[in-house]
């Protein structure tokens, strides 16, 4: 008897059956699945921040760079330094027969921009040559820690290695940006680029590339550095004054 109403009792409780069991995998799936996807997203998400964050820091490093070698003097070896006379605010080398006006790290940028590379010294001048990176670099060329270029203590054997200052300090920031050694590329729409533009009161002949009535010196420099990302993008701009030429 106890039998029969035990039957009873349990005719109703039935098992899953395998449709419903795969509906149950099914939305269980989904979930785990959008978890993964927001895993990814937030992984993704990480590594644009950093990339962007190192690209702060970057441009903030060529800038300050820049401000803190602004009166270097361009174009001079180490001896022709020693003969390095200073009139009104400029500089000028002795070469024996004369005084020739030398150029600084600003205003040498400036030129390399427009094509011209002579100095006031007998310096190499010939592979000097302004930031300007409009491509990744080959990621096959850059394998190993030792690929990439020393950026410290240029040897007199280094193709980089210049008898300037000035040279030395564009082939550090050149090889910083041109190899991607802090930045990652992903795509030939990012590229990484420092232009100086002069600015001045003057028109006619003595024009500069912006005409302001409110520089009241001979010119004012410019620099802008410009960083694009992720896959173009993101950009990164920072302009800064470089450089006061005064007007005696």
């Amino acid at each position: 008897m106890s039998g029969l109403i035990n039957k009873k009792k349990y005719r109703n409780q039935k098992g899953l059956s395998i449709i419903e069991a795969i509906v149950s995998s099914v939305i269980v799936g989904i979930g785990f699945i959008a978890i993964f996807q927001m895993v990814n997203y937030s992984v993704n998400s990480i590594n644009v921040s950093s990339e962007r964050t190192k690209a702060n820091y970057l441009v903030s490093m060529i800038a300050e760079g820049m401000l803190g070698y602004a009166d270097t003097v361009a174009g001079i070896n180490n001896e022709e330094r020693e003969n390095l006379v200073y009139q009104d605010g400029k500089a000028y080398l002795d070469k024996g027969d004369g005084l020739v006006e030398c150029k600084s790290l600003i205003e040498d940028y400036y030129d390399l921009q427009q094509g011209t590379k002579e100095g006031c010294g007998s310096a190499t001048r010939s592979e000097v040559k302004p930031i300007n990176v409009g491509q990744c670099a080959q990621k096959a060329n850059f394998a190993n820690a030792e690929d990439f270029t020393e950026i410290h203590n240029f040897e007199d054997t280094d193709e980089r290695a210049f008898d300037d200052a000035s040279g030395n300090k564009l082939a550090k920031w050149q090889s910083i940006i041109e190899e991607d050694q802090l930045l990652k590329c992903r795509s030939p729409k990012e590229f990484k680029t420092v232009k100086m533009f002069e600015m001045c009161a003057w028109t006619g002949t003595a024009a500069c590339d912006v005409t302001n009535r409110n520089v009241f010196d001979e010119s004012m420099y410019l620099g802008r550095i410009q960083i694009n990302l992720n896959r173009g993008d993101k950009r990164k701009y920072l302009y800064f004054q470089a450089k006061y030429k005064a007007k005696q």
